[in-house]
């Protein structure tokens, strides 16, 4: 045993005497004269990545990188580059047998993986962080304010690529941003296109802080948030598997944004775990297809739509598709979604809060443990059709519109409600068409400030098996963060809402 102890000690001290830490500063490093020290930082992010592999350290210097302006996009690390791009002999070249615009070059060891992080939390300032078809990276601590509004003199926009975070791995050039309809390049189709082997993958987001600031004549009385198409994502991975994305602070800054603060569709085995989502619309949305998607121990406050769901997806989008099978898209927008141990407060007085659950053509859907306070306006679930419009792809007579929810489980939430809820019905069905069937709830605490329950909708909660509407005694619930929210948030109806989970727990 001692001897086995000892192997593993070697191995694990040999790995370790050969990781590297570079050190980067878009304003004050120097590329020419640096050798990524920390006292003579490199200046470039491509520069500092030439330097690295698995399991070595990216560190950034604290500063606002936004200064380094539009030849540096504002800060913005992208990771991008194809082995269809013009490339140095010095950047990375990991070896592939795949077509050049489908293979990425930042790829590293998801057991190993590249680490890049702020020099201390919240230290650096970007405008946004791009992966394309990249594999295998950590990124920790950076504070992160996309700018939607840079534009040249002639009032063309710089920076198509706006949310906050986007990963994805489908080829689309710059000017056609948001254009292209399938997961197949444009004009053919391919089987590597569906090799998940080469898509963003092994991704981690952690510690950072992500938020959108007002545009640049501010958010004054006539802005409307709802008509702002500028903005979009906080957090946004398409066409990508396992992401993690964890003790995070997703702040929007306007409260009625229509748009998710994650957005996942398309991705599979994402876990969303003790970040901190406030003052967006909707929270965490798994949809396109996206399968496998944990939702874990979140705080969601002052939003205004539902903290997780489905959503609707492009409906000229193949989802699952198979090379050369027009009928390949998805039937359900979900699959196997869980949200569990999360803590909702509502939207502030005299906004419209909607459902705090949405659910848009799932399967095998899991709401358990959670507790929503200030809930109830307009119901506590809507279950949805995924796509409202029907347009079959051309040599595919399938429907594209979803409308089946299977095997959606509802146990062991507490709902505080507000109180002034009458004739809502809590549990409800929206759009022609929608079926719902293996509908399971059980076990939910409804607490309506002593006044009824109301009955009706797809079912009575009133008749379900536990149901209880006795005041289940919250207290808590203040911080800046899960852990400070979390440790004093607690109920004593016990075995139902939130429980404090444990940030070592993977």
């Amino acid at each position: 045993m001692k001897q086995a102890i000892l192997i593993f000690l070697m191995l694990w001290m040999g790995q370790n005497a050969t990781a590297k830490t570079i050190y980067v500063h878009l304003v004050a490093g120097n590329d020419q004269t640096g050798n990524g020290s920390y006292d003579s930082p490199f200046k470039s992010w491509r520069i500092a990545l030439r330097h690295v592999t698995s399991g070595d350290t990216i560190v950034a210097k604290n500063g606002d990188y936004r200064k380094a302006g539009r030849e540096s996009k504002w800060g913005g690390l992208d990771l991008t580059l194809t082995f269809a791009d013009q490339l140095n002999a010095s950047d990375p070249h990991p070896t592939s047998t795949s077509r050049p615009d489908s293979a990425g070059i930042y790829r590293y060891d998801p057991k190993n993986p590249l680490t890049i992080r702020a020099e201390t939390k919240h230290g650096v300032v970007l405008d946004h962080i791009r992966f394309h078809l990249a594999r295998g990276i950590v990124i920790d601590g950076f504070d992160i304010l996309p700018n939607p509004y840079y534009r040249d003199d002639s009032g063309k926009k710089l920076n198509a690529r706006r949310d906050g975070i986007h990963g994805d791995s489908v080829y689309e050039p710059e000017e056609s941003y948001n254009r292209v309809k399938t997961n197949d390049p444009p004009g053919s189709y391919t089987d590597i296109w569906y090799d998940r082997s080469l898509w963003t993958s092994y991704i981690t987001i952690r510690n950072c802080r992500i938020h959108y600031e007002c545009p640049p004549n501010g958010c004054t009385p006539s802005y409307d948030p709802m008509q702002d198409d500028d903005r979009l994502y906080l957090i946004k991975f398409n066409q990508a598997h396992h992401i993690t994305i964890e003790d995070n602070e997703l702040f929007d800054g306007k409260n009625f944004q229509r748009k998710p603060a994650i957005d996942l569709p398309c991705s599979d085995d994402v876990v969303v775990r003790r970040n901190l989502i406030r003052n967006c619309h909707r929270g965490v949305v798994s949809k396109g297809g996206g399968s496998r998607v944990l939702i874990e121990a979140n705080v969601f406050v002052d939003n205004s739509g539902a903290p997780f769901s489905g959503g609707s997806t492009d409906p000229d989008l193949f989802i699952d598709g198979h090379v050369a099978d027009p009928c390949s898209f998805a039937k359900y927008e979900s699959y196997d979604m869980t949200a569990r141990n999360n803590f909702v407060v509502s939207t502030r007085p005299g906004e419209r809060p909607v459902e705090p659950i949405a659910i848009w053509a799932a399967k095998n859907a899991v709401i358990e443990n959670n507790t929503f306070v200030g809930i109830g306006e307009r119901g506590v679930l809507l279950i949805r059709p995924g796509n409202e419009v029907d347009s079959p792809p051309k040599g595919c007579s399938r429907s594209l519109r979803l409308t089946h929810t299977d095997n959606l489980r509802l146990r062991n939430n507490i709902f505080a409600l507000s109180g002034v809820v009458d004739e809502t019905m809590l549990y409800q069905v929206s759009g022609e068409g929608v079926k719902v069937t293996s509908f399971d709830h059980r076990d939910n605490t409804f607490f309506n400030r002593g006044r009824d329950i109301p009955m009706g909708g797809l079912t009575d909660v009133n008749k379900e098996p536990g149901f209880s509407k006795e005041d289940p005694k919250l207290v808590g619930g203040t911080g800046s963060d899960y852990t400070t929210w979390l440790s004093t948030a607690k109920s004593q109806v016990k075995g139902r809402g939130v429980s404090l989970v444990n940030k070592n727990e993977r």
